[in-house]
C-alpha cells in the first residue's frame, strides 16, 4: 500500500514551502496548512485512515497488545474557526550516523503538472499537496502519525505580500491554473535516472 497520497485542492494558510522555518528548529522545517471543503476533507481522511489503521494493527501486533494508546495530536483536524485543515511538514535537514546530514526540499508543479522552480508561495494560494503517511509509536505519547510534505501543485499563486500572481505525485492538469516554465515530471524522472544526485528530493 502506497504511503504517498495527493490531497484535495485547498487554500494554503501560512505556507513555508519555498524556504524552511528556523524559528523553533535551526535545521529548518517546511510546512503547509491547507483548508479544504468538508466533503473533500472527509474523503481524504478516509483514505489516510486506511493506511494509519493498517499500521496501527501492525504496531499492536509488534507490541503484543490488543490496543495501544493514541496520540492526542493529528494532522487532519477541524480548527477553532471550523475550518477543515490538512497539515503537512518536512524537516529541511536530517542528521544521520550512517549518511551524515541529509538535506530535503519540496518539489513544485504548476497547474498543468509541469515541474517548476518553487515560487514564493503565500497564504491564499490554491494548492494540492503530495504527502507521505509517517506513523510512529512513543510509549509516553502513544501511537500517532504525521504527514510528510513531499510536493505541491500550485493551481493559483498568491505570492508574498498579497501579489497575484504530475505526474508521479498524482498531479494532473487543471484548466485555467498557474503555469510555470519548467520541464515535465516525466522528463525530470528521466534525467534523474541518468544522473545520480546527492540530495534527496523529499
Amino acid at each position: 500500500m502506497s504511503k504517498v497520497h495527493t490531497s484535495p485542492k485547498g487554500i494554503a494558510v501560512w505556507p513555508r514551502i519555498d524556504t524552511p522555518d528556523t524559528k523553533f528548529d535551526e535545521d529548518g522545517v517546511f510546512s503547509c496548512k491547507l483548508h479544504v471543503s468538508e466533503g473533500d476533507f472527509k474523503a481524504f481522511e478516509a483514505q489516510i485512515n486506511k493506511q494509519v489503521e493498517a499500521d496501527y494493527a501492525a504496531e499492536c501486533s509488534a507490541q503484543g497488545k490488543d490496543k495501544l494508546r493514541r496520540a492526542a495530536s493529528c494532522p487532519l483536524r477541524i480548527t477553532d474557526d471550523g475550518e477543515y485543515e490538512i497539515y503537512a511538514k518536512q524537516k529541511a535537514k536530517v542528521h544521520t550516523k550512517s549518511k551524515g546530514t541529509l538535506e530535503f526540499s519540496i518539489a513544485s508543479y504548476d497547474s498543468q503538472g509541469k515541474k517548476i522552480d518553487m515560487p514564493k508561495v503565500g497564504s491564499g494560494s490554491s494548492l494540492k499537496m503530495a504527502v507521505e503517511v509517517n506513523t510512529w509509536f512513543v510509549p509516553s505519547q502513544g501511537f500517532g502519525y504525521t504527514l510528510r510534505l513531499r510536493a505541491v501543485q500550485i493551481l493559483d499563486l498568491v505570492e508574498y505580500g498579497g501579489g497575484e500572481g504530475n505526474g508521479g505525485f498524482g498531479f494532473g492538469a487543471e484548466a485555467d491554473g498557474y503555469v510555470g516554465s519548467g520541464e515535465s515530471f516525466n522528463e525530470t524522472l528521466k534525467s534523474e535516472d541518468e544522473t545520480e544526485t546527492s540530495n534527496a528530493p523529499f
